[in-house]
């Protein structure tokens, strides 16, 4: 894996086997995850197509890509053993479109397919945990996405909280929440 900022765009590149909840989301192969903050007069009505046209600055078809109005300043980026966690976190309202949590988690290991579906919940329940000890009253804003990607290595079975490799996704993921909306 590596990453990279270029200039309002986040960009991890690798070969991963990855889902995602953003736009066009879903399961597949992906060479490049992306994470672009959009332009303050981002036309919402079109999405879809903004994604695609960023994707298309990058010369490829295999993405996933989210869409954030955090500015790439504000990202966290922690990193527990094999698991990374690549976080923009902003919340003026949670139901305001102005505010953005977007997780993306790279595993340096090969979870089962349990296991990652299971990692999107517990990064879900690690941004909560977050956002609670923070003090905030709600569990994100309308805007969140989270994506998930594995790359190969070390067989995990499971990715809950409890769990060896949910406690780091857990760790690196509230870390980074905390981390991004303290650098506004």
């Amino acid at each position: 894996m590596r990453y990279r900022i270029e200039s309002d765009t986040l960009l991890i590149e690798g070969r991963f086997n990855a889902l995602s909840s953003g736009l066009n989301g879903g399961w597949r192969d992906v060479e490049l995850i992306f994470n672009h903050t959009v332009p303050e007069n981002f036309d919402y009505l079109e999405p879809v197509e903004y994604l695609e046209s960023v994707a298309g600055r990058f010369s490829t078809k295999s993405y996933f890509g989210l869409l954030t109005s955090v500015p790439m300043d504000k990202l966290a980026v922690v990193r527990r053993d094999e698991v990374t966690a690549f976080v923009t976190a902003g919340v003026r309202n949670p139901n305001e479109i102005i505010g953005t949590i977007n997780t993306i988690v790279v595993i340096d290991a090969n979870p089962s397919d349990g296991a990652m579906l299971n990692a999107i919940i517990t990064s879900t329940e690690a941004k909560t945990a977050a956002l609670m000890e923070l003090g905030h009253r709600f569990t994100g804003t309308n805007t969140d996405a989270v994506v998930v990607a594995r790359t190969s290595g070390r067989y995990y079975p499971y990715a809950g909280p409890a769990s060896e490799l949910g406690k780091k996704i857990w760790y690196a993921v509230k870390r980074g929440v905390k981390e991004s909306l303290s650098k506004w």
